[in-house]
């Protein structure tokens, strides 16, 4: 029960720091540009709002390879990663699965770039 939680509050963490991000940045880029904008409010919504609906898209995709990832790197281990990690403590199975996880991040932001 507290895995799930603290798993929930870190996506839910992780998504609004990525909106925070995609709003400075869109607002970064329209000042760098010089573009005089029709909108004469301090941020380009409509900018705004498409970077972070890009941000929401890339991220529930990129979770959901990591989970794919994941289940497949299980399946090819001859036992079960979720028993080894969370039921014996195997601290060489969790280093594993962060490798794993690790290694597929890279990959999906690198494509996702």
């Amino acid at each position: 029960m507290l895995a799930k939680r603290i798993v929930s509050i870190t996506l839910c963490l992780v998504m609004v720091s990525l909106c925070v991000f995609a709003v400075f940045v869109t607002t970064a880029n329209a000042q760098d540009e010089g573009d005089a904008p029709a909108d004469p409010s301090m941020f380009p919504w409509k900018m705004i709002s498409r970077d972070i609906i890009l941000v929401a898209v890339f991220s529930i995709v990129g979770l959901i390879i990591l989970m794919v990832g994941y289940k497949v790197f299980d399946l090819a281990t001859p036992y079960d990663l979720n028993r080894q990690i969370a039921e014996d403590n195997n601290v060489a199975a969790g280093i594993a699965v962060a490798g794993v996880l690790v290694s597929l991040g890279i990959i999906v932001a690198a494509a996702m770039g």
